[in-house]
């Protein structure tokens, strides 16, 4: 199987494209539209990642699996925002939560989703590979919450594209 290109783009690349559709060689438009297909799918990743967490806290279930879904649905929807508005496919965890930072106090002048994120990056972390953490419901709840303002945030990014 042969993976989209456009995943790999970068801000360079991207400022070729652009000076490319100024001059009529290529149609930036298609181009959006691709971008936007691969956003959405990260989109609706992350949006089965919170339903997951959701199901799971309702039915009782390894709140610690409720922290690692909600953490990984706000990493699809952030990596989301940041691929269309900044150009970036970032995967690393750490630089992804830095480039959101920065994608959203550029847009909002506010870094706090980010922010939160990354507490809820290291708490992952602690209930991977920590077996003695106990973590309560009020935390997953919180968790789920900030994961929702993610995404909501996130879809906007990607829609204003």
């Amino acid at each position: 199987m042969q993976q989209n290109k456009l995943v790999e783009l970068t801000p360079d690349k991207w400022g070729l494209l652009v000076y490319l559709n100024e001059h009529d060689a290529v149609d930036l438009t298609t181009i959006k539209r691709f971008m936007n297909d691969i956003a959405e799918s990260r989109l609706t990743l992350a949006e089965d990642n919170l339903s997951v967490a959701e199901k799971l806290l309702e039915i009782g279930l390894s709140n610690r699996t409720v922290i690692h879904k909600s953490y990984y649905s706000m990493y699809h929807a952030a990596r989301s925002a940041v691929y269309v508005q900044m150009q970036l496919d970032v995967k690393e965890h750490r630089t992804l939560v830095g480039r959101f930072k920065k994608l959203l106090t550029r847009q909002f002048g506010d870094g706090t989703l980010a922010r939160q994120m990354n507490n809820w990056r290291t708490e992952r972390i602690k209930c991977d590979y920590d077996i003695g953490v106990k973590v309560r419901d009020v935390v997953c709840e919180s968790a789920i919450s900030d994961a929702s303002m993610i995404i909501n945030t996130s879809k906007n990014l990607v829609e204003e594209f």
